[in-house]
């Protein structure tokens, strides 16, 4: 059977947890025909962690519905030119930069007295968030406004002109992609494939640390007041730039490319490549395999597979792709 591994994820190496997650990566991929990761950074970690052949897996990003996230000038008109709107939505937890959002906040309200915050979001963070404003009186500029519907995301978004993504680790960052479609600037750490995601013309970064990202943001601000970026024309790049119907074909592409032949290798080889898999896992990894192989016999066994009615392989009419001029 043709079998494709996706992968969003980034993991570590060095605590036992990602340890052990990672001999389970390699179980669970050591049949797979191939892996698509949302970036080349996943990309590299996999290979590493599951112990994969490069060419074996493929870069294919996330993509979102660019017509459910178009800007709105109704809005935009009724702004104070004067005061910028930073948005936030994310999940308040550690690993998505939610210490770092509650430290760089006051630092960034006392430097530009026209900077506002909406943050979106729901976690164990969310207290000191609450906290943070009521110890610097910044309920007039930081509204807090906890988790939102997907579909409502847009709603929010575009009510400012500036998304800040302060996440540590990403190894895509689709809200990011979100929020350029809306027509906001994009501030982000530099961390994970976040890099890969937009252009330099849509995007800042700074370090994942407080003073790089109080010191960008703020030149963030800067140059919307200044009218330095202009983000008219972001939502018309970011829908020619990830679209469902490209990630699709790419997709199909995939496991179009696969050769069942090469899927089946001999039993010895499949054990032989778990057994690998560490000294204590390998064990648990063959055991488990001769389980699997032990009850597909007796399933085979009961109901043969020439008894079993297959499904109808229906014809499907392919869409030509798009010609690319050089």
């Amino acid at each position: 059977m043709k079998t494709v591994f996706t992968d969003h994820s980034l993991f570590g190496f060095a605590d036992f947890g990602s340890i052990w997650g990672n001999k389970v990566l390699k179980f669970a991929i050591g049949d797979v025909g191939h892996v698509i990761c949302v970036s080349h950074t996943c990309k590299e970690n996999t290979v590493l962690r599951g112990s994969v052949e490069p060419w074996r897996v493929s870069v294919i990003p996330n993509a979102v519905i660019s017509k459910d996230f178009q800007p709105e000038p109704s809005i935009k008109k009724k702004r104070k030119d004067d005061v910028i709107t930073i948005v936030v939505i994310t999940r308040l937890f550690p690993n998505k930069g939610a210490d770092l959002l509650t430290a760089i906040i006051p630092r960034i309200c006392l430097s530009n007295p026209k900077v506002k915050f909406i943050i979106a979001g729901d976690g164990p963070k969310f207290l000191d968030l609450e906290q943070m404003r009521e110890k610097y009186f910044l309920q007039e500029r930081v509204e807090l406004i906890g988790a939102v519907k997907h579909e409502e995301v847009r709603n929010v978004m575009t009510q400012g002109e500036i998304y800040l993504h302060p996440s540590l680790t990403e190894a895509f960052g689709t809200v990011i992609v979100e929020a350029a479609s809306c027509g906001l600037y994009v501030v982000t750490t530099k961390v994970g494939g976040i890099p890969e995601v937009l252009p330099s013309n849509m995007t800042s970064f700074a370090e994942p640390e407080e003073d790089s990202l109080v010191e960008t943001t703020l030149a963030a601000i800067d140059k919307i007041q200044s009218g330095e970026v202009d983000t008219s024309n972001f939502h018309e790049s970011v829908s020619k730039m990830y679209s469902w119907s490209d990630i699709a074909q790419r997709t199909e592409a995939v496991y179009d490319s696969l050769d069942l032949d090469e899927l089946n290798p001999p039993l010895i080889e499949r054990l032989s490549k778990f057994y690998n898999c560490g000294l204590i896992a390998g064990k648990l990894f063959v055991l488990n395999l001769i389980v699997d192989i032990f009850i597909y016999t007796i399933l085979e066994w009961l109901y043969p597979r020439d008894h079993i009615d297959l499904a109808t392989k229906w014809p499907k009419q392919r869409k030509p792709r798009p010609s690319r001029s050089h």
